[in-house]
Order: C-alpha cells, then sequence, then structure tokens
C-alpha cells in the first residue's frame, strides 16, 4: 500500500521534505555564486558555508541512516538494477562534494589549515564543487523518481 507523502509521492514525508531542503539549498548556492560575481564575498562567504554547514546535518540526519538501512546492505549484488546504482552514484558523489565544500569552507574562510593545504586558485575549485554538487542534485532526484513515483 502506498503512502502519499507531502509531495504527493509514495514517499515518506522524511524523503520529500530532505528533498526540498535539498533543492532550497541548491539555489541558495546559486544565489551564492551571483553574490561572489557581484563582489560581495562576505556575503557570499555566509551563504556558501551555511549551505556546506546545513547540507551536513542534513547528510548525518536523513541521508546516512536511509543509505545504511536501504542501500548498504544490497551492495554489490544489486548494483545492476538502476534502483540502486543511481543511489550508490548519489551517495558516493555526494561524500566527494560534500567533503569538497568542507575544504573549501576550510581553506577559503578559515586560518585552520597549514600554509601548504591552502588553495591558490579559489575561483576553480568552488566552481567545481558547485558543479559537482549540482550532479549530484540531479542524481538526488533521480534516485528520490526511482524510489518514489512509480513511473
Amino acid at each position: 500500500m502506498l503512502t502519499h507523502g507531502v509531495l504527493g509521492s509514495a514517499a515518506p514525508w522524511e524523503a520529500d521534505l530532505t528533498l526540498l531542503i535539498e533543492a532550497m539549498m541548491g539555489i541558495a548556492l546559486l544565489v551564492g555564486a551571483v553574490l561572489a560575481r557581484r563582489r560581495h564575498y562576505h556575503a557570499h562567504a555566509c551563504c556558501q558555508s551555511a549551505v556546506v554547514l546545513l547540507n551536513l546535518v542534513v547528510i548525518g540526519l536523513a541521508m546516512a541512516p536511509s543509505f545504511y538501512i536501504q542501500l548498504e546492505p544490497k551492495i554489490p549484488q544489486a548494483m545492476r538494477k538502476s534502483y540502486y546504482a543511481i543511489a550508490a552514484g548519489h551517495a558516493a558523489l555526494g561524500v566527494i562534494a560534500e567533503l569538497a565544500g568542507l575544504y573549501v569552507v576550510l581553506a577559503a574562510g578559515t586560518h585552520i589549515l597549514p600554509k601548504c593545504l591552502l588553495l591558490t586558485n579559489y575561483r576553480a575549485w568552488m566552481r567545481a564543487t558547485l558543479i559537482l554538487w549540482w550532479m549530484v542534485l540531479r542524481l538526488g532526484v533521480a534516485t528520490y523518481v526511482r524510489w518514489y513515483l512509480h513511473l
């Protein structure tokens, strides 16, 4: 029996909420990029850092538990099914994107890292991280569609 989430799908409300939060964070990252283009660097830093840190909370509260309950027990035998392969790709790239985001925040916004680990080309790192983050968001949407929107 299908239960209907907030978005009218077969997803539990937690999955709907996670999808909505992640979509808003994706938009916020684009707003942050616009702030940087307009040379509002402090607002840019606050916006991007808030998204990276909020995403860490969402990963810890929603995505990691879901991964360990629904996906991890099926690896590697179920990877031939798109149902699991898309979710596994989302998880793997998501970890890389979050780590890259944390690195950029630490390297660009703090004095915690040693000088040898600081960035020399902030713009390239930030753009690459934004692109990777949007790829992960698209895989997250694809996972949601594949798992809950029985089309």
